[in-house]
């Protein structure tokens, strides 16, 4: 991210030539992606010319928070309400689609996208909830709207993709410790300029598969704090179809079957955790927290404090009436109920046994 070459156009191109090309339905993202990287390239050369030293040079002294937990688990509404102390930074909406611009366009761009959002009630069919640009988002994801080639996220943009880029960049399967390295760099220049463009407040991430990076994390920031939040697992595989039916439909530029999709969630669900249950003890003591989703939507308040106290931030209560306000403006959010298959059920009995008998959830 922090230097002119490659140029983003031709990275996103050779991606999309390497994944097999775009389906004929699909041209019109395809022609937003280009649009976007060819439109944004003057701009992002102007910001690397005015902060590309400032970068380098930057460090980051209070260690994130890092919200781990798998997808569809709780983790955007916790990292919403961490967002509600502004002690607190966190990376948005707008870092995650336009990490290239970040510094320089923020003041001006967002107010008028929020304008937009507005006026034309847009929605995000991820979260169900209006858009928002300031809404928090994720980190990793920014690293493909760089685009950088070693990003995790890249699996939804092209499904077949996602076993090689899952082994790669969130298990680092087999990686020489150069690529490794190469990685980190580019996932810390983007935390870089998230920190400075929240004036070097304590942040608050919550990017998924950092849930299965905890040893490289704290390679990095070995003061950072962590919160796991995790849920049924069962709800959990069924919200994660629907999920994957949305990035499908508005995201993807490749496609995969049903029954693929069911093997990715599977396999990366339980790679995920297990690779969390494995590492969270070199974590130490006072930087770990853990909370059911259940109990934070029954309990968010007290679950909260909790949190607060668990990995010794400071003092709830400076921001409380600020939490209370967002859970009573979500009182009215409908979580949706599905019923799960026998044979998918069992699956996931059996993929995430482990799990299962760690947080004592029924069969």
């Amino acid at each position: 991210m922090n230097r002119l070459f490659p140029i983003p156009t031709i990275v996103f191109l050779k991606l999309v030539f390497k994944n097999g090309g775009v389906a004929p339905r699909r041209i019109a993202k395809l022609a937003l992606w280009v649009f976007k990287t060819l439109l944004l390239e003057p701009f992002r050369w102007l910001e690397l010319a005015l902060y590309a030293k400032k970068i380098n040079r930057y460090t980051i002294a209070d260690h994130p928070v890092f919200v781990l937990g798998f997808h569809r688990s709780g983790t955007t509404y916790l990292h919403q309400l961490f967002t509600k102390d502004d002690r607190l930074g966190y990376h948005s909406n707008f870092h995650m689609i336009f990490p290239e611009i970040m510094l320089i366009g923020e003041k001006i761009l967002v107010p008028v996208l929020e304008f937009f959002c507005r006026i034309f009630k847009l929605q995000d069919a991820v979260h169900r909830v209006p858009l928002s640009f300031r809404y928090p988002g994720e980190e990793d994801a920014a690293m493909t709207t760089s685009p950088a080639p070693g990003s995790v996220q890249w699996g939804f943009v092209f499904p077949k993709m996602m076993r090689d880029v899952f082994n790669n960049y969130v298990l680092f399967e087999n990686k020489p410790e150069a690529d490794i390295n190469a990685f980190k760099k580019d996932f810390v220049d983007v935390l870089k300029k998230t920190s400075m463009a929240n004036k070097g407040k304590r942040l608050v991430l919550k990017s998924p598969p950092n849930t299965a990076r905890i040893k490289y994390l704290l390679s990095v920031f070995p003061n950072a704090k962590f919160v796991f939040i995790h849920r049924d697992p069962y709800e959990t595989y069924l919200s994660n179809k629907q999920f994957w039916k949305v990035l499908q439909n508005k995201y993807a530029l490749g496609s995969a079957s049903e029954a693929e999709i069911k093997t990715i969630i599977l396999d990366t669900y339980s790679q995920m955790t297990n690779r969390y249950l494995l590492e969270k003890h070199l974590i130490p003591e006072g930087q770990l927290a853990e909370i059911a989703y259940d109990d934070l939507i029954q309990n968010p308040l007290e679950s909260m404090r909790k949190l607060y106290e668990t990995i010794h931030l400071e003092n709830f209560g400076y921001c409380e009436n600020d939490v209370r306000a967002l859970v009573e403006s979500q009182q009215s959010y409908v979580r949706l109920k599905h019923e799960i298959p026998a044979e998918e059920r069992e699956a996931v009995a059996q993929r995430m046994e482990h799990f299962i008998k760690t947080w004592n959830y029924g069969r």
